[in-house]
């Protein structure tokens, strides 16, 4: 079964990657990277440049399970899109990054993270 990973081109974001990676290595792949952007917000960190994208496939090259890559655009909430994913794919896991630890809590309790650990229809891992 697929193993879903919201892709940021972050530090945590790489670290996320590195993670559903192996989690998607020890379940059988297919592993399916997505990096939404938020229309109208052109400049936002979160959203994946060509050149970001090609770090994070050298990431995964070698990976022993099928990788794609889905680059999605939304002017609507980017939890919905990711459980729209997650659902299409039939994913078993999701996997999301969390900046740093003592953000956890804030993080835990934004509307995104909140809304798909409480939305998600497969296992959520949270890097």
């Amino acid at each position: 079964m697929a193993v879903v990973v919201g892709f940021i081109p972050t530090e945590v974001g790489f670290k996320a990657l590195a993670a559903a990676r192996h989690e998607a290595e020890q379940r059988g792949g297919p592993l399916v990277v997505v990096n939404v952007l938020r229309e109208g917000a052109g400049d936002d960190p979160r959203h994946a440049d060509s050149q970001q994208l090609e770090i994070a496939r050298d990431q995964l090259r070698g990976a022993t399970v099928r990788v794609a890559f889905r680059q999605e655009t939304t002017e609507d909430d980017i939890a919905d899109v990711l459980l729209d994913v997650v659902e299409e794919e039939k994913a078993e896991l999701l996997v999301l990054g969390v900046r740093r630890q003592q953000d956890l809590a804030r993080h835990l309790l934004g509307l995104t993270v909140q809304k798909l650990l409480l939305s998600a229809d497969c296992e959520v891992l949270v890097v």
